[in-house]
């Protein structure tokens, strides 16, 4: 058998096969064979027709099977031979039985697994900060826990940071109505019967819409000018001024209750007492630091790994991991009340950053892959049926009604690919050489643990 292999870019290969015309006939004499046992043909026994009979009644079926049976054992002996790790095949191409000498040609594009030299990754070195819970730490978390029980009082005095404004607004552009000047605008310019803000220094909402109500006070109307920046995500309105006319309906006051005695009962039940409330809140932010610790680990490793290792990857495993992340974002972004008209206009950016995200992704899984081979890491059953009986408690499904379905779906071979990763990913993190830093305080977009 002639084999010529033309390696291309992104792990794309291209096999030319030519099969010796010997092979040839061996495989047709034993597919025509194998007709003659199976069919039958007037004037004949079954099983006895003579191979030219059956030859001119399934000329087609059997040249349709022989050119099966060629490109198969064709390719399993490239594969072979050539040593290919092949993950799929593209498309096969330039089918030709040649008359001349009887043999048969044919090309297969192929993807194959990356090839590349892992770098040393025992002892990969990496910075981790000491975990230390303090009293600030706990005092910070029961802040959190107790705005989550506050309460809005009304007050007369003027608005400032911190308070809540009740409001209605009604939104116009150069003296016109925006509902008309601008019927596309978003609905939460046009017109808001009543909202609640929750004033801060930091604007979040529109530019100096914040800054702008403060000292307001119940019943007040105010007419307040925003400009819009360059990059305002409706683009109709970018880099222009509107008008929002404001009636305050109330003032709020946000009030936190204390740490006391009937906010311990109320959170924690008739046992709870403020000791035992921080030792559980103290043992939290421990586990909470130690998964992010652990998450830093990961990061690290795979980052050094990443640093020391370049090779090409195959496109279209990456197009394919590009597109679930595409869809995911998708996804989670029109759950978030974002219109199929703004996804679209974020769309290359939306593909760029899935992009990156698949490339990475499925660099580390090869590179993953290839310890857990070295290292002859293995996933028993016990492991496996766990991590799939945990999956099916979480989608609500008896597990052998989940296990029969995940078998028929691939979902098995899947988890199993998977649970492989991890064990490689935990290998390197067994073997990394940690060196601790100084504990580190955990950010908060609220306040920092002083405001305490």
């Amino acid at each position: 058998m002639n084999i010529n292999v033309e390696h291309q870019p992104n792990c794309r290969a291209i096999a030319h096969i030519r099969v010796p015309a010997e092979e040839v006939a061996k495989q047709r004499n034993t597919i025509t064979a194998y007709f003659a046992s199976q069919v039958r043909l007037p004037g004949f026994r079954p099983g006895k027709a003579p191979a030219a009979a059956v030859q001119k009644r399934f000329g087609d079926d059997i040249r349709s099977e022989l050119e099966k049976q060629l490109i198969n054992d064709g390719l399993r002996t490239a594969i072979k031979n050539e040593g290919l790790e092949v993950l799929n095949i593209l498309s096969v191409t330039d089918k030709i039985l040649h008359e001349t000498d009887k043999s048969f040609s044919f090309s297969a594009e192929m993807s194959l697994a990356p090839k590349f030299e892992l770098p040393e990754y025992k002892g990969i070195p990496v910075k981790l900060p000491r975990i230390e819970v303090t009293d600030a730490d706990v005092d910070h978390d029961i802040l959190h826990l107790r705005e989550r029980y506050a309460s809005f009082d009304d007050i007369d005095t003027p608005a400032a940071n911190g308070n809540a404004v009740v409001l209605g607004f009604t939104g116009s552009l150069d003296g016109q109505p925006l509902a008309e000047a601008m019927p596309d605008a978003p609905e939460h310019l046009k017109k808001i019967e009543e909202n609640w803000f929750l004033l801060d220094a930091e604007e979040d909402f529109l530019p100096g819409f914040y800054a702008g109500l403060v000292g307001i006070t119940k019943d007040e109307q105010r007419t307040l000018s925003i400009t819009l920046a360059d990059d305002f995500a409706f683009e109709g309105l970018r880099g222009k001024t509107i008008e929002l006319a404001v009636t305050c309906k109330g003032v709020k006051d946000k009030v936190v209750p204390a740490l006391d005695e009937e906010f311990i009962k109320k959170i924690g039940g008739g046992e709870m007492t403020e000791e035992t409330l921080r030792s559980e809140i103290k043992e939290a932010i421990r586990r909470r630091k130690e998964q992010s610790r652990e998450t830093a680990k990961s990061n690290q490793v795979i980052a050094h790994i990443f640093e020391k290792v370049e090779f090409d990857l195959p496109q279209e495993i990456v197009n394919r991991e590009a597109q679930r992340r595409t869809n995911d974002i998708a996804s989670r972004a029109m759950q978030q009340g974002i219109s199929q008209e703004d996804l679209l206009k974020q769309q290359d950016e939306i593909l760029n950053s899935a992009t990156n995200q698949a490339r990475m992704s499925v660099k580390s899984e090869f590179i993953l892959g290839q310890i857990a081979k070295k290292e002859g890491l293995t996933v028993t059953e016990q492991q496996l049926t766990y991590a799939l009986a945990n999956m099916a408690a979480r989608q609500n499904k008896p597990v052998k009604k989940f296990m029969a379905e995940a078998q028929k779906s691939g979902t098995i071979d899947h988890m199993r690919d998977n649970l492989l990763l991890e064990s490689a990913l935990q290998f390197l993190k067994d073997n990394a050489q940690v060196e601790e830093t100084e504990p580190e305080a955990e950010h908060c977009d609220t306040h920092s643990p002083a405001a305490a």
